[in-house]
Order: C-alpha cells, then structure tokens, then sequence
C-alpha cells in the first residue's frame, strides 16, 4: 500500500528528508527522497512530488546540472527500481529534461508501479508540452505507454497532442479511434445488448471533443465557439458562468477585436458586481496583448518599439499586481509576481518590502530571497545582500 493509505517504509527517509529541506541542503534532502522512493516507489505525495519540489528549487538556486561523468553513473540500470532511482536522480539536476523523463516512465512501466506510472506520465507530457521543440515520438511514446496500461483517457490526451505536431499523419487519425472507442467502453457504455447505437453516437461525440483541441486554430471553428458563448451570455447575462464561458471563448481566439469585446464584457460585469475577479481578467487580456505585440514587434528586429512595448508591459504588470496584492493582501505568489516588477522598474524599496513578504511562501522563498539580495546590493546594502 502507498503512503497515501497508511505508514510505508519509505516514510522514516521522506520524514527525514522534510526535515532537511528546512536547512536548504538539497542535495542531502534529495537523497532522503531517493531512499525513501527506494523502499516505496509510489508513494507520489509523500515523496515524489517533494522530491521535484526540492529538485526546482535547487535548480533555482543556481544548482547546477549533471556532468558527463555523473550521468554515466546514473545510466539505467537492470532492473527496474535501479533504473527509476539513476533517473530521479538526474531529474533532481534537471527536473525539466524530456529525455530523463522519459526514463522514468519506461522505469515505472517495467515495474508495473501504475500509481508511478500515470504521475510520471503527466510529468512527461508537461516537460514535452513546454519544451521549445514538443515532440511528436514523445506524445506517441506516451500514447502507446497509456494504451498498455488502459489508461485511456490519457492515451486519448497524448495522441491528440501527437495528431497536433503532425496533422497528415492518417495512423494517428486511426489510432484517435480506436482509443476513442476504448475509452467510451471503459467507461462503461456498452453495458446492455443494444447500446452499440448509443456509444457509436457517443463515439462521434468524443470525436468532436479531440476536434477542438486539433483545430484549435482554425478561425472558423472558433468563431462558431464565440457565437454559441455570446448566444448563452446574452440569454443569461447575469450567470458567472456563462460569462466566464462567453470570456474563455473570446480570448481563445487570439484575435484582438475579440479580446476587446471580452474586457468590455468583464468591465459591465465588474461595474455590476464588483466583482474583483473580473477586473484581474481585464488585467490578464491586456498584459497578453502586449506581449503579443512585443513578440512580433522583436521578430521584426523593430529593436526600438519592441523596447517601448516593453516598458508599456512592465508599467501594466506594475499596476494589475499592485491592485492584486491589495485586494489579496495575503496571497504571497501575488507578492512575489509584484515584488518581481518593482525590481526590474529599480523600485528596490518598494521590491524589498513586498519580497519581504513573498519569501514566507515555501514554493518561492529560495527566488523571492535571490532578487531581494540582488536589490540590497542595488540599494548599496551589502552585508544585508551576503546574507
């Protein structure tokens, strides 16, 4: 049983390794985890989301990668759980590499350790979506991983992502499919004689699902999206969710016109409920305009408006995190994002007081502490930046 349910063996070393991290010692805390993962490789929560944890938080310190030397060392192994220890530790250097990964995954599928297995898979499938390059071989790799181990769903997820970075590809359309197919069985909608028109209805149904996602850019598609949203806002104008759903379908589209319409929208929303979730939404569409025209304004080498586009984003950031953190006076990741701003703006009081405060948040202390320290020696306050 896993740590989830009750103690494992593993827990003396994650109990251990908590206590460690307290002191910054990463690499000693990494390798508490690893022994605890050692003695239970499934224990997720208890240990290896820590484990990544600490492993991005080493690496936000300036920890650096592994050498050749040391990736020798931790090769895959023969069997199983060696292989799975060798890659968590190089994951630990580098927690976004694909290729480590995916080892991982290969570790839990020969060790048949399921729990591992979908967590590890999700890790991948993230690492490979946010890589400057996604793979396709990955997203097969993943569906094929899923497929095995009836994880259907997920298989389904992976090989519209494949069917994504490689739209020609007919095996792929074939395989969406059948694990199309798989998934709607799985779920139990084959019950009874006689359901087989239902599910193929049904089939059709979770086609037009993966459809979206595949044409996702297709300006046709998502303005269908938009008028049936609108249609919906305008018969219930005063639901949270219909707007929200009438705003998501807006800003989809990447087309600013639409995005334009979307803050007129939130802005009677915010006027009638003062709702201040809506305001941020503003706030969230017009920063993502400007970064949009920064990026094409820098791939057309226009270095001088790029600069001024720039400033124009920073002076927004400033405004929409100020606002934020005032209105969420104890959220510390809103904190942080501000203290950030005011650092870059060479507001290094504003920024020391508000990292001040970010740094109680575990998940950005060790980042909040490296631009406070770089502002302390902005400021001239040398021994306070040492420490």
């Amino acid at each position: 049983m896993t740590d989830e349910t009750t103690r494992s063996k593993g827990d003396p070393f994650f109990d251990r390794a908590d206590q460690i991290v307290e002191t910054g010692n990463w690499d000693f805390a990494i390798e508490m985890y690893l022994q605890g993962v050692a003695k239970d490789p499934e224990a997720v929560q208890r240990g290896l989301e820590k484990l990544r944890g600490v492993a991005l938080m080493r690496k936000a310190s300036g920890g650096k990668p592994a050498g050749f030397m040391e990736k020798l060392k931790h090769k895959p192994g023969k069997d199983p759980l060696t292989t799975l220890t060798n890659a968590l530790w190089l994951m630990s250097r580098e927690p976004g590499d694909v290729s480590v990964w995916k080892q991982i995954v290969q570790a839990a599928r020969a060790g048949e350790w399921k729990t591992l297995l979908s967590w590890a898979g999700n890790m991948l499938y993230e690492a490979n979506r946010l890589s400057s390059k996604p793979s396709k071989d990955i997203y097969v790799f993943l569906t094929d991983v899923y497929d095995q181990a009836e994880f259907y769903s997920d298989a389904v997820r992976a090989c519209q992502m494949a069917i994504q970075r490689d739209p020609k590809d007919e095996s792929l359309a074939d395989r969406m499919r059948d694990l199309s197919a798989k998934e709607i069985m799985q779920k139990g909608q084959y019950g009874e004689e006689g359901d087989f028109t239902k599910a193929v209805v049904d089939l059709k149904g979770q086609m037009d699902l993966a459809k979206k996602d595949q044409v996702s850019q297709d300006a046709g598609f998502l303005g269908r999206q938009v008028d049936q949203a609108r249609a919906a806002y305008e018969a219930e104008p005063t639901v949270e969710g219909k707007i929200n759903a009438f705003i998501d379908a807006l800003t989809r589209t990447d087309d600013e016109s639409y995005e334009n319409e979307a803050i007129d929208v939130l802005a009677k929303a915010y006027a009638d409920t003062d709702n201040f979730r809506y305001k941020s939404r503003i706030g969230d569409i017009r920063i993502r305009q400007l970064n949009r025209r920064f990026t094409k304004l820098k791939k057309a080498k226009d270095i001088e408006g790029a600069k001024r586009v720039a400033k124009e984003v920073l002076a927004m950031e400033l405004e929409v995190f100020g606002e934020r953190a005032a209105h969420y006076p104890t959220d510390l990741g809103i904190k942080y994002e501000l203290g950030r701003r005011q650092f870059i703006a060479g507001q290094y009081d504003e920024a020391i007081s508000t990292l001040q405060q970010a740094r109680r948040d575990p998940k950005r202390r060790v980042s909040a502490m490296s631009i406070l320290g770089q502002a302390f020696f902005k400021k001239g306050w040398h021994t306070e930046a040492a420490e």
